[in-house]
């Protein structure tokens, strides 16, 4: 699998598509990878709002170390210039699914959804987190070996 960037959606671009994006760059980094763009945005965001406090402390138990996010829209721009568009969720996809290379976190990983911590306890997003994780760690597995998703 060739790709030079990947773009990560889910709804607000607060939570869920934040931590992958933190998560993904964090992996590709430690296999050496270069030339990967990883990148979040979100179908409903506010632009320049921050990441969410739970998901920057889901972030840090697991180990990575949030920046200074901000959240951006999923334009047709951003998303006609990614390689690669991973949505949180079937109805993420299905708002997108006329732009090329689209899929969702389950058709990655076999597993659901990953379903949307906002509002919830801090579990709810380690959970969640965990769940983008998995899809994470096979999007690498894909990457290195040149394979297709």
């Amino acid at each position: 699998m060739s790709v030079k960037q990947i773009l990560f959606v889910c709804t607000g671009n607060t939570c869920r598509s934040p931590m992958a994006e933190v998560i993904l760059k964090r992996k590709l980094k430690l296999a050496g990878i270069k030339g990967v763009k990883v990148i979040s945005a979100g179908l409903c965001a506010k632009e320049g709002e921050k990441m969410s406090e739970n998901s920057r402390a889901a972030l840090k138990k697991l180990g990575y170390k949030p920046y200074n996010f901000k959240a951006r829209s999923a334009t047709g721009a951003l998303l006609i210039n990614s390689d690669l568009i991973i949505c949180m969720s079937a109805e993420h996809k299905s708002r997108i699914s006329n732009f090329p290379n689209v899929y969702t976190v389950a058709e990655i990983t076999g597993g659901g959804n990953v379903a949307d911590p906002y509002g919830g306890d801090l579990n709810a997003y380690i959970k969640a987190s965990h769940r983008i994780e998995d899809a994470c760690n096979i999007i690498l597995e894909k990457i290195t070996e040149q394979k297709e998703i």
